[in-house]
């Protein structure tokens, strides 16, 4: 299928959600050819349109990158669809889509009438995405949440990632947002399949609480099945030092993987110059390696930061020594790995510094993906969205002056 169709051409998208979990399910829809409608409020719009500019902890610089990456290739139309006739207008929107995307949580979804209930009357094939905090039942229920409250420290994870005596790691912008999004993704595509053997649509669902225990579900597993689940520990104070990360002269550091430390220990420590250790008694067998860890780290650690990066990376391979290196974000964009598989691909018609563009990490064979093309301002679409559905000038024009559209 050609890039100009894509799969999902002809799939009418809503999204009105939010900053970033439920609307980036919709950006990856729209890689694949949807097309997805954002609906804005009146005045400013989606509130996540400007936080790269305003919000504490996301890098600032003159590109807009925030809003780029997650509404690419949508189209924006303002409703204020508190307003009676905003609301009749995204209801003959929903009576022409295939897909409709929310974040809010329940109860706001009751006042503003877009429940899955209120929403199916008008569209029984509508397929309707839900994606809640902390889920849709309980005490909760309609606690709002981000990627850092209701993904990474109520699940548990931000505890599990520190070090004893010290505080929990703050996390990563976007981090939860973005895998909980594949997971809405996901849950939308069974909702389309079913709807193509049934001939109905229906509600589908996740949250980011959800979300957080299934990407923590090892450790909760163990803790569930009796397992005591210590907190993460100190480099220098780690039993194995075969499964530390190390640092090169010239800063960079790298993850040895030696899955099969039988086999690979000599062939390790051989390959770093370190010979008398193979017959060194404190690390011959694995028992001893493991108790006299600190003093192995120190002596790889000390070998290690004799020489840089590009030594290392060449010769430890060649001796065949699986080794991982810890990108920095700049390795990453630079990664012929990364590139390879288009986890970043070009930007097209986009003013500003970038060129280049994360990618979604779905691919289909035989599908060729959208180019990512420019993220929309705010009501560009909002004329042409209206006209679409039967909106002639003269409504359009008194909608705007009880200022409907902004």
């Amino acid at each position: 299928m050609s890039e100009a169709n894509g799969m999902l051409q002809g799939i009418r998208v809503i999204d009105c959600g939010t900053w970033v979990a439920a609307p980036a399910a919709a950006t990856v829809l729209g890689d694949f050819g949807a097309d997805v409608i954002k609906i804005e409020a009146p005045p400013g719009g989606d509130t996540y349109r400007w936080c790269a500019q305003f919000v504490p902890g996301f890098p600032r610089c003159n590109d807009n990158y925030s809003w780029q990456l997650t509404a690419r290739n949508k189209r924006s139309i303002v409703l204020d669809i508190k307003h009676p006739d905003g609301y009749a207008a995204l209801l003959r929107l929903v009576a022409t889509a295939d897909v409709f995307l929310s974040n809010f949580p329940p109860a706001v979804l009751e006042k503003l009438r877009i429940r899955y209930q209120d929403l199916r009357e008008h569209n029984p094939r509508l397929v309707y995405g839900q994606l809640s905090g902390y889920g849709e039942q309980g005490p909760q229920a309609n606690l709002a949440a981000y990627d850092r409250t209701g993904w990474w420290a109520r699940s548990g994870m931000m505890d599990r990632m520190r070090y004893r005596d010290h505080p929990p790691a703050g996390g990563i912008l976007g981090w939860g947002d973005h895998a909980s999004a594949m997971s809405l993704f996901g849950a939308v595509m069974m909702g389309l399949y079913r709807r193509e053997r049934s001939g109905l649509g229906g509600k589908v669902s996740t949250s980011l609480l959800a979300n957080g225990i299934w990407a923590n579900g090892i450790p909760l597993q163990a803790r569930l099945s009796g397992a005591e689940v210590g907190l993460e520990t100190p480099r220098p104070e780690m039993d194995n030092a075969l499964a530390v990360a190390y640092e090169t002269r010239d800063g960079h550091w790298f993850y040895p993987w030696l899955f099969d430390e039988e086999r690979d220990w000599v062939r390790f420590v051989i390959a770093l110059g370190l010979r008398e250790l193979v017959e060194d008694p404190r690390f011959v067998e694995t028992t001893e390696r493991r108790a006299n860890a600190r003093a192995l780290i120190a002596a790889i650690a000390a070998t290690v930061q004799r020489e840089d990066w590009s030594h290392w990376c060449v010769l430890l391979p060649d001796q065949g020594i699986d080794l991982i290196s810890v990108n920095t974000l700049d390795d990453v964009i630079r990664d012929p790995q990364v590139i390879a598989n288009a986890g970043i691909v070009p930007l097209e018609g986009v003013p500003g510094s970038a060129t280049h563009t994360v990618n979604s990490p779905v691919f289909v064979e035989g599908e060729t993906k959208r180019s990512a093309g420019r993220a929309p301002e705010l009501g560009q679409h909002t004329l042409e969205v209206l006209a679409e559905v039967g909106y002639d000038s003269e409504r359009i024009a008194r909608m705007k002056a009880a200022g409907v559209l902004g």
